[in-house]
């Protein structure tokens, strides 16, 4: 198995969060109060954006090992000790973690400085993320 390159991987986070925008600002037009920043979203819509944020990531890579960044650029999340496919909770712990991996590019400096090119979420979890391409 061949490990992602960095530069896709940025390139399907990108990718992913531009879908999720365009989901944010689809409810914000729709159930969210103007104010001058934007849109404010409270109540169920905001419950309802969680959890979209949540099938959009965690759970997406839980059930297939990728996100939809992931399957257009041709990536997917795998077991690290078995290359197999990940469990939900290294999912969860991995979508956990990018917290702290995109707090000051950490995950990106951590990626580069080690041999299986894994971010903080990777090391945690125990997983790799691979091209499928190839």
């Amino acid at each position: 198995m061949k490990l992602a390159k960095k530069r896709d991987r940025i390139l399907s986070f990108i990718i992913d969060f531009l879908i999720y925008s365009v989901i944010i600002l689809i409810f914000g037009y729709f159930f969210g109060e103007k104010n001058e920043n934007g849109y404010h979203i409270t109540g169920f819509p905001a419950f309802m954006l969680f959890l979209i944020g949540l099938g959009l990531w965690p759970l997406n890579e839980a059930f297939t090992g990728q996100t939809f960044g992931k399957m257009i650029v041709g990536l997917k999340v795998m077991n690290k000790t078995n290359n197999k496919d990940i469990r939900g909770t290294q999912a969860f712990v991995r979508f956990g973690m990018g917290f702290f991996d995109c707090f000051f590019i950490i995950g990106l400096i951590v990626a580069s400085s080690n041999k299986n090119k894994q971010r903080i979420g990777d090391l945690v979890a125990d997983s790799n993320v691979i091209d499928i391409n190839k």
